[in-house]
């Protein structure tokens, strides 16, 4: 029995030439997060696959756990109001370089691409301006970029930023939103809601949802049986990679980056 697709889990420094090789065999492509590591590659990866109506989809899995959806559906919905701005933390020391040690803006390509993708699922509208700055600590056993701080407005207005490292003796891990008629924060895997004027927060409760790589693989499938695009696919996952890239463009040139403009 002959393959119909492809599912790539290799270093992305391979991820460019083998997705092309499995779209140039006639395979639809499942590939793992990042994409590719350049807004280039992926969008030619996309224009093959559109050529011979090929399938390519990116395993982001992370806005599909079960506290991220809650997080998302929550302020989409606007059920505490309009969001205005949000903050993200997340500092730790990672032991192993992995793939990613020689590579530029490491941790913007190696955990970035997941925080920023489940950024743009929680808002109902497209990132507008991009600033960003990477940097490296003496001790950092990365070659570059160990840590990046990133901020990102978005089309209505709201205002996020991001302060992450892997190169951090201590250890934080923060996920905020302010709403108009309260504060939404991640704590120890729950959903803490604090609203106007309290002296505590509100427990809220986060059901059983189905597994992230259940969704991954049921999208994919049913993408290519009936056409229907996921928010996963390789053209959506273009953003994503875009505010990757832009972060990191913002940093090498001290300029704030258009997204629009970049994305093209």
């Amino acid at each position: 029995m002959e393959a119909d697709s492809v599912f790539v889990i290799t270093p992305p420094q391979l991820h460019h030439q083998q997705c092309l090789q499995a779209i140039k065999a006639g395979k639809h492509v499942l590939v793992e997060k990042p994409f590719t590591l350049s807004l280039k590659e992926s969008k030619e990866i996309v224009k093959r696959a559109e050529e011979k109506n090929l399938k390519v989809a990116v395993a982001q899995n992370v806005r599909y756990l079960p506290l991220q959806r809650k997080l998302g559906s929550l302020i989409k919905k606007e059920v505490y109001g309009r969001p205005s701005f949000g903050m993200q933390v997340n500092l730790s020391w990672r032991p192993g370089v992995r793939h990613s040690g020689n590579v530029r803006h490491s941790y913007l390509w190696e955990r970035s691409v997941h925080d920023f993708d489940t950024i743009r699922s929680f808002f109902n509208s497209q990132p507008k301006r991009v600033w960003g700055y990477s940097f490296n600590p003496s001790w950092s056993p990365y070659k570059h970029g160990a840590c990046n701080y990133t901020w990102i407005e978005f089309e209505d207005g709201v205002i996020f930023g991001v302060m992450a490292g892997f190169a951090a003796h201590g250890r934080k891990n923060l996920l905020e939103i302010e709403c108009e008629k309260g504060s939404l924060e991640i704590i120890d895997n729950q959903i803490h809601l604090r609203r106007p004027g309290a002296t505590g927060d509100e427990i809220l409760s986060v059901k059983e949802e189905k597994a992230p790589e259940s969704i991954l693989l049921d999208g994919f499938y049913q993408y290519i049986s009936e056409g229907i695009e996921p928010v996963f696919s390789g053209r959506e996952n273009l953003k994503t990679i875009a505010l990757v890239e832009a972060s990191g463009v913002a940093s090498d040139e001290g300029k704030i980056i258009d997204f629009k403009e970049y994305l093209g």
